[in-house]
């Protein structure tokens, strides 16, 4: 039955779930090597390590967010080919990568780490956009259910968009990089507006 999802995808989902389990669990490793100095309060301590702090919670947000997106756009698939396993595979490498240069930009943004980081993010909504665009025009690996994946398809056009403008600002104002990030908040709701518009052209 087409609505019936092949036991093989379900395993690659739920090795993509498990890698993206393990790499924000390993966020806390860390936070565990700090120490209490003597007659510290827990106040003293979090100020004296607010940049680990801030990095696993950075990169707790952005990969729950990820796997969130990842999520949803292989919602809809029903068998798989050696094509989309390659692009998960990139997807999941890029996802374990991300830590790393969360970690280098909390103890600063120039040098850039700022520029790093945000190519860190381009790669992995690069990879999105490629699987719902490789879902898009394969309808026979979907129960086809179109319009949600060219829902993922165009919301990945402006992720990418817009964190390439976040990239070459960060090359001349690192700090203007990243704030950029906040222009990912409006695009989304643009990119639900072209979405919902361009949702009934498709089932004609």
């Amino acid at each position: 039955m087409a609505s019936e999802r092949e036991a093989s995808v379900d395993r690659v989902i739920s090795f993509s779930d498990g890698v993206v389990a393990i790499a924000i669990t390993l966020l806390i490793l860390p936070l565990t090597e700090i120490e209490r100095p003597e007659g510290a309060n827990l106040i003293n301590v979090a100020l004296d390590n607010e940049p680990a702090l801030f990095s696993f919670a950075l990169s707790f947000a952005v990969i729950a967010n990820y796997w969130t997106i990842h999520h949803a756009i292989f919602q809809p698939v029903r068998r798989h080919d050696g094509r989309l396993i390659g692009l998960n595979m990139l997807w999941l490498a890029a996802i374990v990568f991300l830590p790393f240069p969360t970690a280098l930009i909390a103890d600063g943004l120039d040098g850039g780490f700022a520029t790093f980081y945000i190519g860190s993010l381009l790669l992995i909504s690069v990879l999105n956009l490629f699987i719902a665009n490789y879902l898009d025009h394969h309808p026979e690996l979907t129960d086809s259910q179109a319009t949600e994946v060219g829902h993922h398809r165009i919301a990945g056009a402006f992720t990418v968009g817009t964190l390439l403008l976040a990239l070459i600002t960060s090359l001349f104002w690192p700090t203007a990089g990243i704030l950029c990030l906040l222009l990912l908040f409006p695009a989304q709701l643009i990119a639900e507006r072209v979405s919902r518009r361009a949702a009934p052209a498709r089932l004609e």
